[in-house]
């Protein structure tokens, strides 16, 4: 299962922020160095994530592991005068240090849960919110201890925290010593004395606090703290605060800082570091219309200005090397004059020095038509925020990378792509294959909304915004980023299927229509998803049955987050090739012929089938021999067995009519069983036999030829007594053969799934074996929209037969 850590992490951009926060300069395009006081020199090749530690390499930045371990290096090298042997990098997730064993770990990895040897240091970091933030402990006696060595180098010692808050206050969320987040509704808030650190966004958006006291023991203020509290007059930042975030005050019209931290300085209601390289946060209020910002400046924070009309005009300093996050978001008065090397501006873009990356813009911008610079590879997060006076923006054929939200609030965007790595179509903006939605126009988005069968990712900010929009289908969504329907006031009904694998925070934030949210139990719904939100959040205990109208090969992309693993029953009846016209699929459609074709689908079957789990396969003597060879090359070759079905029997075909070549066709057709281990077993069956000419069953395991289940007559009989017409679908199977199928492959909680459903077959069979035996066995069944045939056909027979399904198109 992959970890929150890695679905909150913004993977775009290359991680160029966690390499600034660390302190590393961009010499050169996408190359990271810093040099320490032992002379020690580490180079980060952003383009092929690689670490070369004294111009040799040595490791790759391909897991979460290892950020944290690049993290941790740079934190002890940044200690005075201290040495560290580098000859001890190889492991994954692990390094040695002086006689210390040092393990990483992924932030969310609870250190009492693990099962470690003395003396082994865990160490776990994150970026959030402009703090590099880190936790230590060290195992001694079977107990874990915190551990300083990571603040100075003098004394490496250990120490048990047990200085827990106790406090009664229930809006007040603490574990241990750290403010986690404010949930009450009081006008003055007093937080405890011993809090040491404010989780970044602990007061995100809270509409009813005006004053706020700080305890003197806080040393951590996280950023974006008290983020759009509106109605906020009055915090203090206490004495011992040495660590504060991006811009901690953003959005706050009304706030009166007091400032007694030596750290930091507040000056001309601006605060900045200490030495006055950094700039934090800029008061809205104030009646100057020019700041020339001070040559010590080098960087300037995330949102450091955000909302700011308090000046119509700043100028960048020679000094100037970094702009986090695009601090001018919202600025709509003002001019930028630029005498830093590191940035270029033309036309209120603002370009990095190599021309290379857009870092933001100037939010009074106008242009009906605004080009983007040619060798242009990365728009960056949030860099056109709230830019409504962009009508089309065109992309240069060099982009490669788009950040999260970079569009939100562009109330009029039009897109024009001229790279190969983004789609418009619909005037939609998608990556190139259209596996993830990055921005839908709010000028757009109006009442209700399907998306392509190709999404099954929203980007951040993909529909923020969008307060015309009311319903909204998800189709083959499984993630849904972080802010993707902030702001859709309008939204009334979206269905979070069982697809859907991580909803990120502030998903549904202001999203005041909505009434209820309903999600499967095992979906990860991240932090302050319903912010601001009245939607009752209802968790599904059970799967679902499902109809989904679609291309198969997208859904099943899709499944494989939420179903992998999971599926005891998979049943299909694909097309077989013979050259006919079936339901849609013709051998033109095989783009790389027939076989690639059924590869690619069941290449990720297999992936969702459970360690007990079947794939059944009906074919007919044309592409057998190839389906066979392919099955044994996925399952394993004393995985899968072949079987035959008698689809003729004078029995069943008394309505058959009978052609005039009939009795020059083949009576049977393959049943391909493939286990997806030795521990797949079949179940007994039902076997039907013909007593004095009625029809008799008793248990028996399943036969070799399947004869009395039913022929091709019969089943179009079946389709006759559900539509009234035998010709209303061409190839059915019949239901006894499937219902049996079914039994022999499941247990009464199993999961069926077919991915060519057709007449709806399976549905019907799991529906009728579960009102037999009492079982709670759901399916999933997928049909395409060609000759509508999902809604014509497979709806409406599950309909007939009154079983309750979500259908999603």
């Amino acid at each position: 299962m992959e970890k929150l850590s890695d679905l909150r992490l913004s993977k775009s951009m290359k991680y160029a922020a966690l390499y600034w926060a660390m302190g590393f300069d961009e010499y050169k395009e996408n190359v990271y160095e810093k040099k320490y006081k032992d002379n020690t020199c580490i180079k980060i090749d952003s383009n092929s994530q690689s670490v070369y530690i004294n111009s040799k390499h040595s490791f790759f930045l391909d897991t979460h592991y290892s950020f944290v371990k690049l993290e941790c290096i740079n934190r002890l090298l940044s200690l005075d005068n201290l040495l560290i042997d580098f000859g001890f990098l190889n492991s994954l997730n692990s390094f040695q240090f002086k006689d210390l064993e040092i393990k990483f770990l992924t932030w969310e990895e609870c250190f009492n849960s693990l099962c470690i040897e003395e003396n082994i240091v865990l160490y776990k970091s994150r970026l959030i919110s402009g703090v590099l933030e880190y936790e230590a402990k060290i195992v001694k006696n079977n107990k874990f201890y915190d551990l300083n060595l990571f603040e100075n180098n003098k004394s490496f010692t250990y120490f048990n925290n047990s200085n827990k808050i106790v406090y009664k206050n229930n809006d007040l969320l603490i574990k241990e010593n750290r403010l986690i987040k404010y949930i009450g509704k009081d006008k003055l808030v007093v937080i405890p004395e011993g809090i040491e650190e404010l989780e970044s966004a602990s007061f995100w958006d809270n509409q009813y606090i005006e004053e706020v006291r700080l305890p003197d023991t806080l040393k951590n203020m996280g950023g974006d703290t008290f983020y759009n509290c509106k109605n906020l007059k009055r915090v203090n930042i206490p004495k011992m605060v040495k660590i504060m975030g991006n811009n901690p005050f953003a959005g706050c019209p009304l706030v009166n800082v007091i400032n007694y931290s030596n750290s930091f300085i507040y000056k001309d209601k601006i605060l900045y570091s200490n030495d006055m390289t950094r700039l934090i946060y800029c008061s809205i209020r104030g009646s100057e219309h020019e700041l020339i910002i001070s040559n010590k400046v080098t960087t300037i924070g995330k949102h450091a200005f955000f909302l700011c009309d308090r000046f119509q005009k700043i100028t960048l300093p020679l000094s100037l090397k970094k702009i986090e996050n695009n601090p001018f978001s919202g600025c709509s008065k003002l001019e930028i004059i630029n005498n830093s090397k590191a940035y270029y501006i033309k036309e209120g873009v603002i370009y990095n020095k190599f021309k290379t990356a857009v870092v933001g813009t100037i939010n009074k911008i106008q242009s009906k038509k605004l080009e983007l610079l040619e060798g242009v590879k990365t728009i960056n997060r949030n860099s056109f925020w709230n830019c409504g006076g962009v009508i089309t923006i065109v992309f240069p054929s060099t982009l490669v990378d788009i950040g999260y939200n970079p569009f939100v609030g562009c109330s009029n965007i039009h897109f024009i792509s001229n790279s190969t790595y983004f789609k418009v179509i619909d005037d939609i903006l998608y990556n190139a294959d259209c596996s993830k939605l990055i921005c839908y126009p709010s000028w757009k988005a109006i009442g209700e909304i399907h998306i392509l069968d190709s999404v099954n990712i929203l980007e951040r900010g993909a529909f923020s915004g969008c307060d015309k929009m009311t319903t909204i289908n998800l189709h083959n969504v499984n993630i849904i980023n972080k802010s993707c329907f902030t702001n859709c006031f309008l939204l009334k009904n979206v269905h979070c299927s069982d697809l859907i694998y991580y909803i990120g925070e502030w998903a549904f934030a202001y999203c005041r229509a909505l009434k209820k949210i309903s999600i499967n139990k095992e979906t990860i719904i991240d932090n302050n998803a319903l912010s601001n939100c009245n939607a009752k959040l209802v968790r599904r205990r059970k799967k679902e049955n499902y109809i989904i109208e679609s291309d198969n090969i997208f859904t099943l992309k899709s499944m494989v987050k939420n179903y992998g693993g999971k599926i005891d029953s998979i049943l299909i009846d694909p097309p077989y090739n013979s050259h006919i016209d079936y339901i849609g699929y013709k051998d033109s459609n095989y783009k790389n012929g027939y076989i690639s074709f059924i590869k690619e689908r069941v290449d990720i079957a297999y992936k969702l089938l459970s360690e007990n789990g079947f794939m059944i396969v009906n074919i007919d003597k044309g592409e057998y021999q190839n389906i066979f060879s392919l099955c044994k090359s996925i399952f394993g070759e004393d995985l899968v067995d072949s079987y035959r079905w008698k689809k003729r029997h004078a029995f069943f075909d008394v309505n058959k009519i009978y052609a005039h070549n009939q009795n020059k066709k083949t009576i049977f057709e393959y049943i391909i069983i493939c286990k997806k281990s030795k521990k797949s077993k079949l179940n007994l069956i039902k076997q039907p036999c013909l007593v004095d000419n009625a029809l008799i069953e008793k248990d028996s395991t399943v036969p070799r030829t399947f004869d009395l289940f039913g022929t091709t007559s019969s089943a179009k009989d079946e389709i006759a007594s559900i539509f009234g017409n035998r010709d209303y679908f061409s190839t059915p199977k019949p239901l006894k053969l499937i219902k049996e199928f079914v039994r022999a492959t499941t247990c009464k909680d199993s999961i069926v799934f077919d991915f060519f459903a057709g007449s709806g077959t399976v549905g019907h069979a799991v529906n009728n074996l579960n009102l037999e035996d009492r079982g709670n066995r759901c399916y999933i069944l997928i049909s395409n929209n060609e000759s509508n045939i999902c809604r014509k056909v497979t709806v409406k027979r599950m309909k007939k037969v009154n079983s309750k399904f979500i259908f999603l198109n």
